[in-house]
């Protein structure tokens, strides 16, 4: 009897071991796969009802791309059957009071058909994607990758000198890093355990070699977060600056040499670092901006300049986009609109520049805490200064229509105010002027002339009042 039972045992862990090796030996990553992919869920929550929809979106780096939405009806969503190249997507509701979203792998060699079960309202605090080992990967590292979150915001807050710091937060960076490995390991074949496995260079100390172990002709690396992760962290270990005055040019130059393989990567790689550059606002010790240069380099030499030759041809979308920010460049004109303001009045920028020395273009919210940190006290100083040559004109990222005129009411924002609503958080940087003006953060301000040439960026309220008074 007992000889029995040890056989049934070890019958049960072989062919525990054999699902374990079926499981992950499923799929086997091959770079570049495009395929037909239907998405369909299902919602299972408390308060469900009040989901009428749900965004796709594509993920290529650190940015979004709206794809497609689909109509919730009887709590069920399907995306029809679409040609999706190997990636992150994200799946987010159409509603104002949901700010999660939820990153998922679409790998057609996986799947043709993948069904998402929703238990929460903040998606990815519940949530099963049936038969995928991609996304078993995805959640066991985001699960992993909030606790070590969580570990470092304590660190941040303690008491600590700033080196021990520093060095307890690495070890957590490596931490995470070897589990994305050790997942790689245990789930052999996967995309996203590939570009977890890649997350950090095998020669981290070597500026010649540091970028060896990727493969720049796959294009599916494009739609993750791994080449901004490397980039940022090359540009931060090997730029050598300011011991080297073009050291940031020879960091560029050397993601360029690697990425030249492949011209949709290479044009990613341009753009991530322009982006890059104008939205950090690299500046040096002395506080002096040289984003605007490094921009200028990247335009220069692989945009619209010579400096690429034959390697890469940027295609006409890449060399608009980059237009956007040589005309966000001080000197330069930027885009003008016209669009209805709170009272109904259509407002145009151009028309308003004539009127008046200077036009402040202002970028707010009313749950950006900077935003309602300094706004009140400077709109006080606006209104009493009536005999003023200048005009304001504040453009909300607000999501909720009542929640902005209360604001605008609430704290005498009597200047020009006007919103482009969008009902999705994920959208609310997606209106047509925040594209135009490539707006990351709040606040953020441009000052303008009666020609509309952009004569001063400053950083805060202080900085802009200081301008002001300064230039009457």
């Amino acid at each position: 009897m007992m000889f029995k039972k040890n056989i049934f045992i070890c019958v049960a862990l072989v062919c525990s071991l054999m699902g374990f090796s079926q499981e992950s030996q499923k799929i086997k990553y091959k770079k570049n796969t495009r395929g037909a992919c239907e998405i369909e869920g299902k919602l299972e929550f408390p308060n469900k009802s009040k989901y009428s929809k749900i965004f796709l979106y594509e993920i290529k780096g650190n940015d979004e791309y709206i794809l497609d939405s689909a109509n919730i009806q009887s709590h069920e969503f399907s995306f029809k059957s679409t040609v999706f190249p190997t990636g992150v997507y994200r799946l987010s509701f159409a509603h104002p009071s949901n700010h999660e979203t939820l990153d998922f792998v679409i790998n057609p060699e996986e799947s043709a058909k993948m069904f998402i079960n929703i238990t929460h309202n903040t998606i990815k605090r519940g949530y099963n994607i049936q038969g995928s080992v991609e996304n078993k990967i995805k959640k066991l590292y985001t699960t992993k990758e909030q606790s070590i979150e969580q570990k470092v915001k304590l660190i941040r807050k303690s008491q600590k000198p700033r080196d021990q710091k520093i060095a307890e937060m690495r070890t957590l960076q490596d931490e995470l890093f070897d589990y994305g490995v050790s997942l790689n390991n245990q789930y052999p074949g996967t995309f996203f355990g590939m570009i977890l496995s890649h997350m950090q260079s095998k020669n981290i100390n070597s500026s010649h070699l540091y970028f060896n172990d990727i493969d720049f002709t796959d294009e599916s690396i494009v739609r993750s977060s791994l080449l901004p992760n490397r980039i940022q962290v090359y540009f931060q270990t090997h730029a050598n600056w300011p011991n080297n005055q073009y050291g940031f040019h020879d960091a560029i130059d050397y993601v360029m040499e690697n990425a030249k393989v492949n011209d949709y990567v290479a044009e990613f790689c341009m753009y991530n670092m322009l982006d890059g550059f104008y939205n950090t606002g690299q500046a040096d010790k002395k506080g002096a901006a040289i984003w605007m240069e490094l921009c200028n380099y990247i335009m220069d030499e692989y945009i619209f300049g010579e400096g690429c030759g034959d390697d890469v041809e940027p295609s006409q979308l890449l060399k608009e986009r980059a237009s956007q920010f040589k005309n966000l460049q001080l000197g330069n004109i930027p885009p003008n609109f016209s669009v209805s303001d709170i009272n109904g009045n259509t407002v145009n920028l151009k028309n308003i520049c004539k009127k008046h020395k200077f036009t402040v273009l202002m970028f707010w919210a009313s749950h950006c805490t900077h935003c309602m940190t300094e706004l009140p006290g400077f709109a006080s100083w606006y209104n009493k200064n009536s005999n003023r040559d200048f005009e304001i004109i504040a453009v909300s990222l607000d999501r909720s229509e009542n929640k902005w005129r209360q604001t605008v009411k609430d704290n005498n924002f009597n200047w020009r105010n006007l919103c482009q609503f969008k009902d999705n958080v994920g959208l609310v940087y997606k209106s047509p002027i925040c594209l135009d003006y490539k707006i990351k953060k709040t606040p953020t301000m441009f000052v303008l002339n009666k020609s509309m040439q952009i004569v001063a960026k400053p950083k805060s309220t202080h900085q802009l009042r200081s301008f002001l008074l300064s230039n009457k």
